[in-house]
């Protein structure tokens, strides 16, 4: 009897070969179907934050993708592919939004509906870097197109330092993994317990071409830097740099 093809193999096989499969289209074809952008959100639900917090959190996003400054940098990229994360501890599987194709106000709309919708399943101790690892695997099926990608990650804690399972992926070799697809992280701090969380950002969980940290003190003021943070990565590079 054949032996089985463990799961995570299987994924990689697959991962392989449609790979392969994208390549061998001509340049034309292939093109059509990659995204300009491929953006994963990887938002904190981690047991610091509450449900009245993770609430905020939700519309901060959904509030972001209905402004017009999110929907006005979105015009400006093409087609903009973007998918979610919700992480926290590394012995909960992270949740995840597979990718929403989004080029109108439509479709943005769609997408913050789907935000606010999402249940939270996952909670306990803060690890980043599984959730960082989660957004990369989703982002491996743009491996053959030359688009932007990037991880947007949002969390108000550093990566946990207690006993680990044996699953757990620490920060930095999931940074380092980032490092070697070639996609960029930006990150979100929110200081409320740790006014030093943005350095710490800087130092720990951000890296690529133009990677950048935002801050923000509380949830009550989210809405607003997401949305700045949001736009700001969305827009195109040279735009975004006045070219």
């Amino acid at each position: 009897m054949p032996h089985p093809i463990a799961p995570r193999k299987m994924a990689r096989h697959m991962r392989t070969v449609i790979a392969g499969l994208i390549a061998l289209l001509p340049a034309s074809q292939a093109w059509a179907d990659c995204p300009d952008l491929a953006l994963v959100l990887a938002i904190d639900a981690s047991g610091s934050i509450s449900a009245p917090e993770f609430g905020l959190q939700q519309g901060g996003y959904a509030a972001a993708f209905r402004s017009g400054a999110v929907q006005d940098a979105l015009a400006s990229a093409g087609r903009v592919d973007i998918a979610v994360v919700l992480w926290a501890d590394t012995e909960m599987a992270p949740q995840t939004l597979g990718w929403q194709q989004v080029r109108s106000r439509v479709d943005a709309d769609l997408l913050a509906k789907r935000i606010v919708e999402m249940p939270r399943l996952v909670t306990g101790n803060t690890g980043i870097g599984k959730g960082i690892w989660t957004a990369l695997d989703l982002l491996t099926i743009y491996d053959a197109c030359g688009s932007r990608r990037l991880v947007n990650v949002s969390g108000d804690g550093k990566e946990s330092l207690l006993p680990r399972p044996r699953d757990h992926v620490p920060l930095a070799v999931a940074r380092a993994r980032a490092d070697t697809m070639g996609i960029t992280i930006n990150g979100l701090a929110i200081t409320m317990d740790d006014a030093g969380l943005a350095d710490w950002y800087g130092d720990r969980v951000i890296t690529g071409p133009g990677a950048f940290v935002m801050q923000v003190t509380g949830f009550d003021s989210f809405a607003a830097a997401i949305a700045a943070k949001l736009a700001r990565e969305i827009r195109p590079q040279n735009l975004a740099l006045g070219g």
